[in-house]
């Protein structure tokens, strides 16, 4: 079976446990802090039991909770999010889901990126990016969303300079908190735009899906629009003339 077959799979178990079991009092509990700095709650830990058991043949895996878990197979590299806004899932917000990157050679060849809460699948390999839905089997190519209104900050709650140049610009967004999967719909929203610094985990799945739009990363700003009116417009806050 193939890496992103299998990875589909892992997301449907997931996603099962979730809607049908339902969390649990072991899911709220914290542990330590994990490989990516964040405390890891029971449910991170559970999802990323199941990524590995899935996925670990396919190669060594780069997890946000565990760091390095050793494989077999040396020639391939998967940076694993298993629960991508874990804080929202624990709030009953509907916005969480996974993120995965499958590197070859030190290069990104396949990704996958599930928002767990409405069963949004999205996929990307050779043959680009395609969304679909959990438990289906089909998957159409994706477009740009020619009306889009608002754009995404994510981590604008504890943002330094970019909140107040965006309501200076009179910039519309939304901060939904799940970075890597708000990069997943980058090419339906006006922008996706992150300050602060940058985790692999957060952020490999989401840039290879985004490589034919426009992007900045300057400092401790990340930007990545479809729309290059919009794009120009808000680089233009963060570059000194």
């Amino acid at each position: 079976m193939s890496f992103l077959n299998t990875a589909i799979n892992a997301n449907e178990e997931l996603f099962e446990l979730l809607h049908v079991k339902g969390l649990n009092a072991s899911h709220h509990h914290l542990f330590a802090v994990g490989a990516g700095g964040d405390v890891s709650a029971g449910i991170d830990l559970e999802a990323e039991q199941i990524f590995i058991k899935h996925l670990l043949p396919f190669g060594e895996i780069v997890s946000e909770e565990s760091g390095v878990i050793p494989s077999s197979n040396a020639h391939a590299r998967i940076i694993l999010d298993p629960i991508d806004g874990s804080d929202n899932l624990l709030s009953h917000l509907p916005y969480y889901g996974t993120s995965i990157a499958y590197f070859e050679n030190e290069k990104c060849t396949q990704a996958i990126i599930t928002n767990l809460a409405n069963g949004d699948v999205f996929i990307k390999d050779e043959t680009g990016l395609r969304q679909g839905k959990i438990g289906k089997k089909d998957f159409t190519l994706v477009t740009y969303n020619a009306f889009s209104k608002v754009g995404i900050f994510e981590r604008s709650y504890c943002s330094k300079k970019a909140h107040e140049k965006l309501h200076d610009a009179k910039i519309k967004y939304r901060s939904p908190g799940a970075f890597a999967l708000s990069l997943a719909y980058a090419h339906d929203v006006s922008f996706v735009l992150y300050e602060g610094v940058m985790r692999s985990y957060d952020v490999e799945a989401g840039l290879f899906m985004c490589e034919d739009l426009h992007t900045f990363y300057g400092g401790d700003i990340f930007l990545v629009s479809k729309d290059k009116e919009i794009f120009d417009k808000i680089k233009s806050l963060f570059i000194s003339n």
